[in-house]
């Protein structure tokens, strides 16, 4: 069986799906987008599996997840921030990337329990060179987070504070945040069957744990061609450190627990509608 798997187009994802890229498997079609975007592949047919933002997996975009990987964090992720000056209390209005969904979802919810606000949110392309206003703040995720903090170190200007999204999370909860999973399009297993999702499971399985068994090696190509990692750097060990430090990448009962808070404070702000938290299809 051929399956059509989607992921996302952020660095965060390649030792997820390095795997693929080398070892050419004909049973595997990848292609890469933005997160926004993946849903709309699984909603047309046109992948079988995608790294979905668990927000709409929420939403009933999927029927449900495929256990053990995604991109998760315990503390803070680097690449989902909020930049600003000031106080966040005082914000009244935010940028947000358009290219996410469950970032926004958890912004919207930390500045409500923590610090009771509710900003307006626009959706913006992220700039390096954009600088907040008084009361302004704006959120950048994935590698664009680092862009910008590489322009705001090469110019000197450190009254842009970054507010990490991860980090915030943990010290709400005490929990990982999981920020996306691999989640089945609809009519997926009844066309598949139960050995079709062993199978895709299976193979997910294997590029993640290639991935991991590889980080040093997949941080020093990405640096040679110039890929930026932790606080903005172009540098082997700054990769390493992304990959290692701010994310997790192997979903187990503590993520799981994550995510199931998540999925209340979405239903409590209104984020999502009532209902079941995601189910997993295989485990």
């Amino acid at each position: 069986m051929v399956f059509r798997i989607a992921a996302v187009s952020f660095l965060n994802a390649i030792p997820l799906i390095d795997w693929f890229d080398q070892t050419r498997d004909d049973r595997v079609v990848l292609s890469c987008d933005l997160p926004s975007r993946l849903g709309g592949l699984l909603a047309s047919g046109e992948a079988d599996v995608a790294m979905l933002p668990v927000v709409e997996i929420f939403r009933g975009v999927s029927p449900g997840m495929l256990w053990g990987t995604g991109i998760a964090c315990l503390g803070d992720v680097d690449t989902v921030k909020l930049y600003h000056r000031g106080e966040v209390a005082q914000l009244t209005s935010v940028a947000v990337d358009r290219g996410s969904r469950t970032s926004v979802a958890l912004l919207r919810i930390l500045l409500k329990e923590q610090f009771g606000i509710h900003p307006v949110f626009t959706e913006i392309k992220p700039r390096t060179d954009w600088r907040p206003a008084a009361g302004e703040g704006a959120l950048f995720i994935g590698d664009s987070c680092f862009e910008l903090e590489k322009d705001l170190r090469e110019k000197g200007e450190t009254d842009v504070l970054g507010y990490d999204l991860g980090g915030a999370w943990l010290e709400l909860t005490g929990l990982p945040f999981v920020f996306a999973a691999w989640a089945v399009a609809p009519g997926f297993v009844e066309k598949a069957g139960d050995e079709g999702v062993r199978e895709l499971t299976d193979l997910l399985t294997r590029a993640r744990d290639h991935g991991l068994a590889h980080l040093k090696e997949i941080a020093a190509r990405e640096a040679a061609a110039g890929r930026l990692g932790h606080r903005g750097e172009a540098t082997v060990e700054a990769l390493d450190y992304y990959f290692r430090q701010s994310l997790r990448y192997v979903l187990g009962d503590e993520e799981m627990a994550g995510l199931r808070r998540f999925h209340e404070l979405c239903v409590k702000h209104g984020v999502v509608p009532e209902g079941a938290a995601p189910s997993i299809i295989a485990r």
